[in-house]
């Protein structure tokens, strides 16, 4: 008698069954994805999709609008000041050329 090797069963997850996979994929420690994909009996290439599609659903869920900020405005700039030509405020250092040219 031979034996054949059967071709793995494909199974359709609802969204709910993809998630809950995901977020036990995150909740592992130490198992790459080939092994968790192999275990659960998902190609890597779907697996890769559905955790792609998941994260982009759940950073777009969590954008809320507007994040409220405070300004600060500096009196003087915290990098030292190398020149001062002509009102013109250099914070690093030029050719003395440069500096020749800004003068005239």
């Amino acid at each position: 008698m031979e034996q054949t090797e059967s071709k793995p069963i494909k199974v359709r997850r609802t969204k709910k069954q993809i998630t809950q996979l995901l977020k036990e994929y995150d909740k592992s420690d130490g198992i790459t994805a080939k092994e968790f994909c192999r275990k659960h009996h998902i190609s890597e290439g779907a697996f890769y999709s559905a955790r792609k599609r998941h994260r982009s659903q759940n950073a777009e869920s969590s954008k809320s609008g507007f994040i409220a900020f405070k300004t600060v405005t500096a009196k003087e700039p915290s990098v030292n000041l190398f020149a001062e030509v002509n009102g013109i405020k250099l914070y690093q250092a030029v050719a003395a050329e440069y500096l020749k040219t800004l003068a005239s």
